[in-house]
């Protein structure tokens, strides 16, 4: 069963944004990750990722994204999605750290990192991320 169907799945946000919007999608975010159960590190950790998520879109797209945040049962999910021109090796992208005096690549690193499941489907067009906090 996909998460989205499960009966236990608590809504949390769903929002367009571009690069103008940044502080006020950090702010909602923030509010609606406490209110699906994250605190402390955790809820840190979610915005740190969205953030990086978020610039990825508005480095490597057309600067228009889509971002949701659910519960479903004991687990925040985050996806963001883009209409760029997608990841060559999704499966790849961020499991190996990039030296410090590499020219940026961290992002998708440090995502993965900090949480506990990361998928990465590349469309035509478009990439989708979704992470996953567990509780």
């Amino acid at each position: 069963m996909n998460a989205r169907d499960n009966t236990r799945e608590q809504a949390g946000l769903s929002i367009g944004f571009t690069a103008d919007r940044l502080y006020a999608l950090r702010a909602a975010l923030a509010a609606h990750g406490m209110r699906l159960g994250l605190e402390g590190p955790r809820l840190g950790h979610l915005l740190v990722v969205a953030t990086e998520l978020v610039t990825n879109v508005i480095r490597h797209s057309d600067g228009h994204g889509h971002i949701r945040l659910w519960r479903s049962d004991a687990r925040v999910y985050c996806e963001v999605t883009d209409n760029g021109p997608g990841i060559a090796d999704p499966e790849v992208a961020g499991r190996e750290q990039v030296p410090l005096t590499g020219d940026g690549g961290r992002g998708l690193w440090i995502v993965r990192q900090l949480t506990d499941e990361c998928t990465i489907t590349s469309r035509d067009p478009g990439t989708c991320v979704t992470v996953v906090f567990a509780l």
